[in-house]
C-alpha cells in the first residue's frame, strides 16, 4: 500500500473516531438534560419554572425563576465572579430552597446567557460598578412589580455580595433582608490578607512550589495588580486554606455541559463571560471599600460565612460586621465550609434560611410566620 493511501485511510479513521466521540457526547448531553429537567420538574398547581430574557438596563438579561408556590417570598440570588453565572449549576444546592422561596437566578450583564444575547463590544463600555448596581436595583423592582410584592429577599454571593450589600445600604425598604455569603467589603485588604494567609499556609505545609509561585509575584498586591497574579493566589489559597474533602463537582464544566438551561453556545460563553467580566471590572474592584460609606445600615442583614473561606477571608467580613450600626444584624459561622457554605453545609444553610430568614416575611399585623411546610 502506498504512503498516500495510508495517510488517506488514517485520516478517514481519525475523522470517524472524532465524529463518533462528538456524536456520543451530544447524545449523552441530550439524555442527561432530559433527565435533569424531569427530575427538577415543578408539578404543583401554583408553582413556577420559567427561563426568560428581561429588558434590564437597556439590554436583554436572562432570569430563571423556580419555586413550588408563587405565594412564597421571592429570593433573588446574585451570583459571584464577576461573570460566574450560577444558573447552570444551581441545581447542586438550590432545589430544597424552592419549597419555601420562589428563587431567581439572574445571569448578570456580561455573564452566561446574557453575555450570549448581547454584542461584547456594545457591552464593554457599560461594564461599570455603577451600571451593575443600577441593574441590580432594576431587577429587584422588576420582581417586586411582577409578583406584586413590597419586598423580596436578596442573597449576594462573593462578587454578588458587593452588589447586594450596596443595595441593602441604599434601599433597605425594598428588602425583607439581605443575606451575604462570602461577603466582600474591601477589595485591597482582601488581597493583602489572602496573600499573607496563603503564604503562611505554604510555609507551614512546606509546599515548595507554592512558596516559589507566591514569592514570584511579590510584592502583592501592587497598584498594577493583574488577573494572572490574582489567579495564582487563588489557586494556592483554594488548595491550602479551603476546607478539605468538599464535593465541588456541582459547579464543574461537566455540570454546565448537561445543564438544561444552557445551549452549547451558552456553555462556551459561561467561560468567555467570566474572562470578559473580570477584564472589564477588575480595575474598579481593587479600590472597593465599603467602610468609605460608613457602617450605618437600616434593615435586617445576615452574613453566612464559611470559616475556611479561601477567597474572601472571613476575618475581614467579621471585622466589618462588628462595626456595623444595625439593630437587626446576624452573623452565622459555618465551621466546615469555605466559599460555598450553601453547598458545603447544605442542611445547616437551609435551616438558617427557614428558621431565621424566612420568618421576616411574615405579615407584621399578625406576627405569625410564613408556613414552613413544603408545598404539596
Amino acid at each position: 500500500m502506498s504512503i498516500k493511501k495510508v495517510f488517506k485511510y488514517t485520516a478517514l479513521v481519525v475523522v470517524a473516531v472524532v465524529l463518533m466521540v462528538v456524536s456520543s457526547a451530544i447524545l449523552y448531553r441530550f439524555f442527561a438534560q432530559r433527565s435533569i429537567a424531569s427530575g427538577r420538574a415543578i408539578l404543583t398547581a401554583d408553582g413556577i419554572n420559567t427561563l426568560e430574557a428581561v429588558s434590564i438596563g437597556g439590554i436583554d438579561q436572562w432570569m430563571e425563576i423556580r419555586g413550588q408556590s408563587t405565594k412564597n417570598p421571592i429570593l433573588l440570588f446574585i451570583h459571584g465572579g464577576p461573570g460566574s453565572a450560577e444558573m447552570p449549576v444551581a441545581r447542586g444546592f438550590q432545589d430544597p430552597w424552592e419549597k419555601y422561596f420562589t428563587v431567581v437566578q439572574w445571569d448578570q450583564r456580561g455573564a452566561g446567557k446574557t453575555y450570549t444575547s448581547n454584542r461584547k463590544e456594545a457591552l464593554r463600555p457599560t461594564m461599570t460598578l455603577d451600571r451593575m448596581h443600577a441593574d441590580t436595583l432594576e431587577v429587584v423592582n422588576y420582581l417586586r412589580n411582577r409578583f406584586h410584592r413590597d419586598k423580596i429577599f436578596v442573597l449576594g454571593h462573593s462578587w454578588g455580595s458587593i452588589l447586594g450589600l450596596q443595595l441593602a445600604h441604599e434601599h433597605p425598604d425594598l428588602l425583607y433582608a439581605y443575606i451575604g455569603v462570602g461577603q466582600a467589603t474591601d477589595g485591597w485588604q482582601n488581597e493583602v490578607v489572602l496573600y499573607k494567609e496563603t503564604l503562611e499556609a505554604a510555609h507551614l505545609a512546606q509546599n515548595q512550589e507554592a512558596m516559589k509561585q507566591l514569592s514570584a509575584i511579590a510584592p502583592y498586591p501592587s497598584p498594577d495588580i493583574t488577573f494572572a497574579q490574582i489567579r495564582t493566589v487563588r489557586e494556592w489559597s483554594g488548595a491550602l486554606i479551603g476546607p478539605k474533602g468538599t464535593d465541588e463537582s456541582w459547579m464543574g464544566l461537566k455540570s454546565i455541559f448537561v445543564s438544561p438551561e444552557y445551549s452549547l453556545v451558552n456553555d462556551l460563553d459561561w467561560i468567555r463571560g467570566q474572562l470578559f467580566s473580570i477584564e472589564t471590572l477588575l480595575p474598579a474592584l481593587k479600590n472597593l471599600k465599603f467602610s468609605d460609606q460608613g457602617y450605618d445600615y437600616r434593615g435586617p442583614i445576615f452574613f453566612l460565612e464559611g470559616k475556611h473561606d479561601p477567597y474572601t477571608p472571613s476575618s475581614i467580613t467579621k471585622d466589618f460586621f462588628d462595626k456595623m450600626n444595625d439593630p437587626d444584624k446576624h452573623f452565622e459561622w459555618f465551621e466546615n465550609s469555605g466559599h460555598f457554605p450553601f453547598s458545603e453545609e447544605q442542611t445547616k444553610f437551609l435551616d438558617v434560611l427557614i428558621q431565621k430568614v424566612l420568618p421576616l416575611a411574615a405579615p407584621p399585623s399578625t406576627g405569625s410566620t410564613p408556613t414552613l411546610s413544603p408545598a404539596p
